[in-house]
């Protein structure tokens, strides 16, 4: 298997163990892993649909990890974003999703391009995920599936040591940064309008 094969399995057995998982007893789970791991869980979860203000909460949870981890910081979340009960069901969909994913990747996956997935790249490769993860608080549905696959292209890719990957997965989420704008760019003008 593959690098993140292998680590996607070890979550699964973690989750599987796991009863009545809030968000922040997903991160104190994850907390033992590498950050690319922790932030390809979050964002698996975030392309499934799920209630109304879960890709939000998501999305701020993306965002809280990454600014943890680049202040350095234990991770953690508290308040009611922690108290956020994730439903089995979803989780079930989540690992599947995430194993098909990496078997999919592991395929076309393999170690190149070095000096885009070694330790200088952690601080850019973080802020760029931060960036692209603040439009996906909007409550706008169906903004967040490109952007979450672009940062789960880029995590597994880290994973596997894949720089190619990592140039592609940035791309796939700068495309889904400029769906998200433009579509909260077009909800303000309709609103706007209405209005007028």
């Amino acid at each position: 298997m593959s690098p993140v094969e292998t680590s996607i399995a070890a979550i699964a057995d973690k989750i599987r163990r796991s009863d009545g998982l809030t968000a922040a007893g997903l991160v104190d789970l994850l907390g033992s892993t590498s950050y690319p791991l922790i932030i390809l869980v979050l964002s698996v979860l975030n392309m499934l649909p799920g209630p109304p203000g879960y890709g939000g909460t998501l999305a701020i949870t993306i965002i809280s990890v990454t600014a943890t981890t680049l202040l350095g910081r234990p991770l953690g979340l508290g308040g009611w974003i922690g108290e956020r009960v994730l439903p089995p069901r979803l989780l079930d969909r989540m690992m599947a999703q995430m194993q098909w994913f990496a078997r999919l990747v592991a395929k076309v996956s393999r170690p190149r391009l070095a000096m885009l997935t070694g330790a200088r790249t952690e601080l850019p490769t973080a802020i760029f995920i931060l960036l692209v993860s603040v439009p996906m608080v909007l409550p706008i549905p169906f903004i967040n599936a490109v952007p979450n696959t672009g940062i789960a292209v880029i995590c597994v890719s880290r994973i596997n040591r894949d720089g190619l990957g990592v140039l592609l997965g940035g791309f796939i989420a700068l495309l889904g940064l400029a769906i998200a704008v433009a579509v909260a760019w077009g909800a303000a003008m309709l609103a706007t309008s209405m209005i007028g």
